[in-house]
């Protein structure tokens, strides 16, 4: 390679850098592990910098595995020194690879992979409250990578993701060199005169990487009288478009399936029916990801069985086991993922926005009407909860506002000058609700399964109680009293004569 050729080298990671968008940061820290790529890659980058090209900040990181002893060593040196010569901060960590891999039953490589990106996030947030700068890490996967990974993957029976990978950049990684390839790399350093490190594991053919890049890819090269890397890169490009493409029509799938719940994200399964399966499985890849934060260990026997969960016909509350002890919750429209302790949490969301009212734990608050005063509330704070409960004697009930977490009952409602707020964990599951005006009454248990609350939610359910009979079932309805004018009109109508002017007992239950 000639002098100028390295300029070259420069201008089209340049360019294939600036249309991914790699360098919209303030600082990037090179992965540095003292071979000839990472190496190449920090002089680009530096050279970069130095033409004023990118105005980043470049730091280096290097981790020391510790699997080959002496030899990680010398190159924890090297590092230092090139580092030292081109102005760069530098960070070293020393890792127990062997150690880590033995207690997690891993292989080393993917022992130090998983150390290796921890650190690397890590370090990346300790810098930004540290600077107030955007970081990102890059990494030197070059064109090769794209073969050997491509090959890989397909042969494991991975999809378009596992096909389109290493990516150019995803999340806080980058990877500016997927432009060149390995020689390219090697033969600016030596032209330049840089001096590098070689990995001889990386020259056997042991392990399904090396492999693929020292047996399997060359003869295939051999055969075809032709760079491998170079049909496969045109592949990895007409796949990344169609990826780009299906990526973006299931983020906005994703956005038009999902809402909130009590901050619990949650997706319509009739809206899901109607996708493609290509569009469906990342949409609900989405909702894993962004309920747990990962992908790790959601398969594609997970993804099948989502989607039979998604294909039924809604039939209350449905669970299915997923990874981790996290469970797959379906209820009505519905659909989310949930670990096993937010189980309640996500069923009593959907009960509130159903209407009902329910608090964690057993209630059973009694009200005596001897504590109330006419002439201001008594206040209850509902424990478990973000409710209270506010109780009022009302002498005047001709003008009064309403809303759906209000009751009027008749004094003569109160047993003994008593009556209780609670849920089924607090009072006895033997109760009946009576509705005003009807002639029957039904078990609470089942009036809750016919109004399809879920079933994780059902005990929780607030409701007021006098002798086994629930006299007001906020968000449904009541057995005595009003609730708004058009019930008030007929309570007064079915009063007996005489009792028209009887005081009424104000029953509010408050988000706080």
């Amino acid at each position: 390679m000639k002098k100028e050729e390295t300029v070259e080298i420069l201008d089209r990671v340049l360019e294939f850098s600036n249309e991914k968008g790699l360098f919209d940061c303030g600082i990037i820290v090179v992965g540095l592990s003292g071979g000839p790529d990472s190496v190449a890659l920090l002089h680009i980058l530096k050279g970069l910098r130095n033409c004023f090209d990118i105005d980043c900040d470049i730091y280096a990181f290097h981790c020391n595995h510790h699997l080959r002893p002496g030899v990680c060593d010398e190159e924890a040196e090297l590092v230092s020194e090139l580092c030292a010569e081109n102005h760069v901060e530098l960070k070293i960590i020393d890792f127990d690879c062997k150690g880590f891999a033995g207690m997690n039953h891993i292989s080393e490589e993917t022992a130090g992979r998983v150390l290796r990106y921890e650190a690397f996030e890590q370090y990346a947030q300790a810098l930004e409250k540290k600077t107030g700068k955007t970081v990102r890490i890059a990494i030197a996967h070059h064109k090769d990578d794209i073969s050997e990974t491509m090959m890989m993957n397909l042969f494991r029976g991975s999809g378009l993701d596992g096909l389109v990978n290493p990516k150019p950049v995803a999340g806080r990684i980058i990877r500016p060199l997927l432009c060149l390839n390995k020689l390219e790399l090697v033969d600016y350093l030596d032209t330049l005169g840089v001096r590098y490190a070689i990995d001889q594991t990386n020259l056997s053919t042991d392990g399904t990487r090396n492999t693929w890049r020292n047996d399997f890819l060359p003869r295939i090269g051999s055969y075809y009288n032709e760079d491998p890397s170079v049909p496969l890169t045109r592949t990895y490009k007409l796949l990344s478009d169609d990826l780009d493409y299906i990526s973006d029509a299931s983020a906005k799938a994703y956005v038009s399936s999902r809402k909130e719940v009590s901050g619990y994200p949650v997706l319509s399964a009739s809206k899901m029916k109607d996708l493609h399966p290509a569009i469906r499985s990342r949409v609900i890849r989405s909702l894993w990801l962004e309920t747990f934060g990962d992908l790790i260990d959601f398969e594609e026997i997970h993804l099948k069985e989502c989607f039979m969960l998604i294909e039924q016909e809604p039939s209350g509350q449905m669970l299915l086991d997923m990874p981790f002890g996290r469970k797959a919750f379906r209820h009505e429209d519905s659909f989310a993922f949930v670990s096993e302790d937010k189980i309640y949490g996500l069923a009593a969301g959907i009960a509130g926005e159903m209407g009902f009212l329910t608090a964690e734990g057993a209630q059973n608050i009694e009200i005596n009407l001897k504590n109330c005063k006419k002439d201001g509330d008594l206040e209850v704070k509902i424990p478990d909860s973000a409710l209270i409960l506010k109780v009022r004697i009302i002498e005047n009930s001709k003008e009064l506002e309403y809303n759906n977490l209000l009751w009027f009952c008749p004094e003569s409602a109160f047993s003994d000058g008593k009556i209780t707020i609670g849920n089924c964990y607090g009072i006895s599951d033997a109760l009946r609700f009576r509705r005003a005006g009807s002639s029957g009454g039904k078990d609470l248990n089942r009036l809750m399964t016919d109004l399809k609350i879920p079933e994780a939610a059902r005990k929780q359910i607030l409701f007021a109680e006098r002798d086994g009979e629930v006299l007001w079932l906020p968000g449904y309805g009541h057995g005595v009293g009003f609730t708004n004018a058009v019930s008030r009109d007929k309570y007064i109508a079915s009063r007996p004569a005489g009792h028209e002017s009887e005081d009424m007992i104000r029953i509010a239950i408050e988000r706080q």
